[in-house]
């Protein structure tokens, strides 16, 4: 697995059962089209890992959000390189919810949730709207669909990670106009380090910096089918 300086040895058995319950599990539900584990280790849980000086630098062992999360990538796998996060894993599937639930009572991990529902859905529930220091979401939605579902989490000065390809093009210039709609702000879009054969990836990174009008997210399904910030 790649990311090893960002984690202590202790971290890598988690990982491990983790990827290996993933395959397990993928023979009988479709969790990931990614089936081979040096392709899980490298895309997935390498990919998670990436990120991780973003969350040191933002989370501080506070509480963070990934929103539909699928199997767990990437926060399930920041939760087991960084146990003192406090993590709420966000999936609209249920038989990913199960797996999700699975693999954190296999590895007997606290301070972690599976929760089965829509971003849309929860960005209105008082339990989760404004609560979150961090939140994450990986090949979701196009970057302005991603701020209105991810800024009503967020509490005023946290921030959202969103790994994004390296040409983000007219989707970055939406994303900006977007931002404010929603509190938000676009403060960085670097590139991820990567060995020479990875895809590159660059991260964007958005702060909340004021609260979010209450009539967003709108409904499921919405965001996705008309992103805000269209010219």
């Amino acid at each position: 697995m790649v990311g090893g300086d960002e984690v202590g040895e202790g971290v890598w058995e988690g990982l491990r059962v983790y990827r290996d319950e993933l395959l397990r599990w993928n023979e009988r539900v479709n969790l990931t089209a990614i089936r081979e584990p040096g392709e899980v280790d490298r895309r997935l849980i390498g990919d998670a890992l990436r990120l991780l000086p973003a969350v040191d630098a933002y989370a501080g062992g506070g509480r963070l959000v990934d929103v539909g999360t699928g199997a767990g990538f990437p926060g399930l796998a920041l939760k087991i390189a960084r146990p003192e996060l406090d993590v709420t894993l966000i999936e609209a599937t249920g038989k990913k919810v199960a797996f999700l639930r699975h693999v954190i009572e296999t590895l007997g991990l606290e301070g972690v949730e599976a929760v089965h529902g829509r971003a849309e859905e929860l960005g209105h529930d008082r339990r989760y709207r404004g609560r979150f220091d961090l939140a994450t979401a990986r090949a979701v939605a196009v970057l302005p669909a991603l701020l209105e579902l991810c800024m009503p989490l967020l509490r005023v000065g946290g921030r959202a990670l969103f790994p994004k390809g390296a040409e983000v093009g007219t989707e970055f210039a939406e994303g900006e106009r977007a931002a404010p709609l929603v509190g938000a702000r676009i403060e960085r879009a670097d590139l991820l380090p990567g060995e020479p054969d990875e895809p590159v990836t660059r991260l964007v990174i958005a702060a909340k910096i004021g609260e979010t009008p209450n009539r967003f997210p709108r409904r499921s399904g919405i965001p996705a089918k008309e992103p805000l910030g269209r010219a």
